[in-house]
């Protein structure tokens, strides 16, 4: 399990750095994409923040410059993987008690879940931004699973 996570950790950054590169290219650069982007980070960095306990420094809709996404992303992934590599099956395991953003319920997750969620939640979001970019940006970029994996080959 922790291999796997580990790799859907690194798709995350791989996917989110193809995208900024995009994203990058793109003049203007409309504020909803940048805000989408912003929110994905923020998700991960909230879950990172949950699961070790610690006050949550972020909001979900917080602005950010692309430069800030590049930043928080790379933090994110690097907190992630330190935490991942020292993780052991039951802490994996573990529930992570917390408040759903929506509608304010309290929630239970496990950590492997509420990891699988940010890459699921991020993709979706990725989704929305891609198909912003149609027409500002040819070609689009390719953020799904198979080109990550194809290029990752062991």
């Amino acid at each position: 399990m922790k291999e796997l996570l580990i790799k859907q950790i690194n798709f995350e950054h791989w996917a989110n750095t193809k995208l900024l590169t995009s994203m990058r290219m793109v003049n203007p650069l409309d504020e909803r994409s940048l805000m989408l982007f912003s929110h994905l980070l923020s998700s991960g960095n909230m879950w990172l923040s949950r699961v070790h306990g610690t006050p949550i420094s972020t909001t979900l809709w917080q602005e950010r410059t692309l430069q800030e996404c590049e930043q928080l992303d790379a933090e994110n992934t690097a907190n992630w993987l330190d935490y991942l590599q020292q993780a052991s099956p039951d802490e994996l395991n573990r529930i992570v008690d917390f408040i759903f953003p929506l509608d304010g319920s309290k929630k239970r997750m496990s950590v492997s879940d509420a990891i699988m969620h940010i890459v699921h939640h991020s993709s979706y979001h990725r989704g929305q931004i891609v198909a912003r970019l149609k027409g500002s940006l040819e070609p689009l970029p390719l953020l799904t699973y198979i080109p990550f994996a194809a290029e990752n080959l062991a």
